[in-house]
């Protein structure tokens, strides 16, 4: 009995020796935050910004400001889905679309959030103005390079980055968020949203989902979280799913699609359209793509597979690009991956069903090959 308490006591240690470092990050941040009070940073969004995205960014944004720290959440591309729209509208959210006019130099500093990522579109502009990179936070699966910030937070043991600043909150509130307090109030809400986004209403939360969600709650706007997570299909999103059902192909347990040209106000309705194959019995893996804005070919993978990593699969099937060396996309740990590839001379082509035609054979010959399966089965 007692040689069994001792195992149990060590056990405790252990975990709390292995925690101790997690818990001591916002301390890290706290620092570093206070020793740039009085500047103006950036907040960068890379890719489509997503409720994870989005209110993590606001969460540093909010963090910033116990420091005197004047922020911009700036994204370099639309956002698209009606929910993360709703979630801008409602909340009354300042997301500040790039463009040549934005004037990088009146910055001192700038962080990423929910980014595998470190490399922004306008990494030229930022060097030229030392702005430096502050902070960088993620929750996917590293990819083996350190991005070059002065605070590095990458968890791949979460399922949210939303998750690790409901931490740093908790550390900054140790009595708990004001419900009275409009500002935490419209930061809660955004943050709960992006928890029940990132792990689809909590069926894959880990332990900091639901330990975040715990704090989060007494501030949480609930009307507003059932507004924003009101399942609404425009006509053009029901056409893209309409594209993918008529498309797809499938290979055993695996199914690819396309969506052809989209807009890319309606990008996310790629991602919708994997997650409707999906449920297709017999699938656990399902990749779709699009031409967006006739620039660029955005993919969406979501996957049940116990065996199958996303950010393996992404990477493996995709690969990078053979001059900067970059992969064109990656998933996290559990189950979605995304990837968006330049279509660079081709997008200047005058025969866009061509173009099409070539990017859906050349895409579906690299995932056959990628998948080990030489012919195509039927519908």
């Amino acid at each position: 009995m007692a040689q069994r308490t001792i195992e149990l006591e060590n056990k405790r240690l252990a975990k709390l020796q292995e925690e101790k470092p997690a818990r001591s990050r916002f301390a890290e941040l706290s620092k570093l935050l206070s020793e740039h009070s009085g500047e103006n940073h950036l907040v960068i969004i890379l890719g489509t910004p997503d409720p994870d995205a989005i209110s993590s960014a606001m969460a540093l944004q909010h963090l910033s400001t116990l420091y005197q720290i004047n922020t911009t959440i700036l994204s370099f591309a639309n956002v698209s889905h009606n929910e993360n729209r709703a979630l801008v509208k409602k909340l009354g959210l300042k997301l500040v679309r790039y463009d040549e006019s934005f004037d990088v130099s009146s910055y001192s500093a700038y962080s990423i959030v929910d980014s595998q990522r470190y490399h922004t579109p306008i990494d030229s502009r930022l060097h030229e103005y030392d702005v430096e990179l502050l902070a960088f936070v993620d929750h996917h699966r590293a990819d083996g390079t350190t991005p070059p910030a002065a605070f590095v937070d990458i968890r791949e043991t979460t399922q949210s980055t939303a998750a690790i600043f409901c931490e740093y909150l908790r550390e900054a509130y140790p009595g708990g968020m004001e419900p009275g307090d409009a500002d935490n109030v419209r930061l809660a809400t955004a943050l709960m949203h992006g928890l029940r986004s990132d792990t689809q209403r909590f069926t894959l939360a880990t332990q900091a989902e639901y330990e975040g969600a715990a704090f989060l709650s007494p501030c949480v706007d609930q009307q507003i979280i059932e507004v924003i997570e009101r399942r609404v299909l425009t006509p053009s999103m029901l056409d893209m799913l309409e594209r993918a059902l008529v498309s797809r192909h499938v290979h055993d347990n695996f199914m690819i699609a396309d969506v052809g040209f989209v807009r890319s106000i309606d990008r996310d309705g790629i991602p919708q359209a994997a997650e409707l194959l999906l449920s297709r019995e017999g699938t656990d893996t399902a990749l779709v793509f699009g031409i967006v804005d006739e620039k660029t070919i955005d993919g969406s993978l979501r996957t049940r597979s116990e065996t199958i990593n996303p950010d393996e699969f992404i990477k493996g099937f995709i690969g990078a690009s053979p001059e900067s060396g970059r992969y064109y996309g990656g998933g996290n740990n559990r189950d979605r991956g995304a990837f968006q590839i330049p279509l660079g001379v081709f997008s200047l082509h005058e025969d866009k069903e061509r173009v099409y035609t070539m990017t859906r054979e050349v895409m579906e010959k690299a995932f056959l090959e990628y998948i080990g399966k030489a012919a195509k089965k039927s519908n």
